[in-house]
Order: C-alpha cells, then sequence, then structure tokens
C-alpha cells in the first residue's frame, strides 16, 4: 500500500518549489493571490462584544442538528440544481456572512469537502 510519505514525496516532485517561478506550486500561490487580493483581512460581523486587542486562535464547535424536512429540501434543491448539500449549504453560510457583514466580497475556505 501507498503510505503517506510516498504520497508527501509524490506531491512535492510534482508540485516543485516555491523558488523556482515556473514551478506548479508558484504558478497555483500566484493565480490564488492575485485572485483573492483585494478581499477584506476580516468582516465586519456584529458581535456581542468587541474584539480583543490582540487576535485569538482559539474556536469553539457548535453542534447544530437540522430536522429531517428541512434536510430533504435542501437536497432537493442542490439536486435540482446540480448541486451537493455541501455546496447548498456553503452557499447560504457565505450569504448570511455576506448579509450581516454588508458586502459581498466573501471568502469562505475549506481544506476538505465532501
Amino acid at each position: 500500500p501507498v503510505q503517506y510519505a510516498d504520497y508527501s514525496r509524490w506531491q512535492r516532485e510534482l508540485l516543485g518549489s516555491e523558488d523556482d517561478p515556473a514551478s506548479l506550486i508558484s504558478r497555483q500561490l500566484d493565480f490564488w493571490t492575485d485572485t483573492l487580493a483585494g478581499l477584506p483581512a476580516q468582516l465586519a460581523l456584529p458581535a456581542d462584544r468587541p474584539r480583543p486587542a490582540v487576535a485569538s486562535t482559539q474556536g469553539r464547535h457548535l453542534d447544530v442538528t437540522i430536522d429531517a424536512a428541512l434536510h430533504a429540501r435542501l437536497a432537493d434543491l442542490g439536486r435540482d440544481s446540480g448541486a451537493t448539500l455541501f455546496m447548498v449549504t456553503h452557499a447560504a453560510f457565505a450569504v448570511l456572512l455576506a448579509r450581516l457583514s454588508g458586502t459581498s466580497d466573501i471568502a469562505v475556505g475549506t481544506p476538505v469537502a465532501g
């Protein structure tokens, strides 16, 4: 079986070095740097208390239960639109952030989809 170290080595060989402007990784970094240029550093979201002076990496986990009927409607919307349930909920989250922040420049990153 393929080990993670083998996959990492293969990926590094494929992507190349960030020091080489012709490498795939350099071209991808340039693309995303240009594409995401101009986005706000943070969204001005309403909060129940002011932001701390020093940013923290602490977060919280919030479980949300969606009833079966709403889940079915969201899944139907995705199916009718040629989208996955993840895509539907991701879009809804982006719309929520846009409405709360008053801007249409929204970027939501996810390390894995699906």
